[in-house]
């Protein structure tokens, strides 16, 4: 081995191309978190798809969560039993919670007691439409 600054070789790479004094060779560093499977989950499931063949302004974009579960109802609703046993599933645990406060209780206001006769009359569609008149 000789301490020729010129020489150039293995593990002597040349001058220009060797590190400066006081610089890192890798500047950016190892990044502060790896992706775990649940960020790898949440960024594919967020990222969205269009959805061909829909009618004009109907909303054209779905998360792929969305277009999942979308597929797996109506594989539920063709019969696939596993498909209808995991969406049970996925809307016990993720569904809107029921308030049965909200449920039980209500009120029908009946402003007056009608016959049927009354409310045939009244509400039934009238087909004695008035006449147009033309203006010439």
């Amino acid at each position: 081995m000789s301490n020729d600054p010129s020489a150039v070789g293995y593990k002597q790479p040349p001058t220009e191309h060797q590190f400066r004094k006081g610089q890192s060779g890798n500047p950016a560093g190892r990044p502060k978190t790896s992706m775990d499977k649940r960020d790898i989950l949440a960024r594919v499931f967020g990222d969205e798809q269009r959805l061909n063949g829909q009618p004009r302004g109907a909303r054209v974009w779905y998360s792929w969560l969305e277009l999942l579960v979308m597929a797996l109802k109506q594989r539920a609703i063709s019969g696939h039993v596993a498909a209808s046993k995991l969406l049970g599933e996925m809307s016990d645990k993720f569904g809107e919670p029921e308030r049965p406060s909200e449920l039980k209780h209500g009120f029908l206001i009946v402003p007056e007691r009608l016959t049927e006769e009354e409310w045939v009359a009244r509400y039934s569609p009238k087909d004695d439409r008035p006449e147009v008149t033309k203006i010439e």
